[in-house]
């Protein structure tokens, strides 16, 4: 696999595997409330920081 430098790069990596990425994707609604993803609040903080920012994703 060639390094992601850009974020144009990682859209064509997101573009070109996106099949096998979808095949290993989890739904959050299907995970158990005791998922020990679901209990950090890591993704919360950096999602509350991006928007504080003005960061957004596209």
């Amino acid at each position: 696999m060639n390094t992601i430098k850009t974020i144009q790069d990682y859209k064509e990596f997101l573009s070109n595997n996106r099949d096998k990425l979808c095949k290993y994707a989890v739904r959050v609604e299907e995970l158990s409330s005791e998922d020990e993803w679901l209990q950090e609040d890591e993704w919360d903080e950096i999602y509350k920081r991006s928007v504080e920012s003005k960061i957004y994703f596209e």
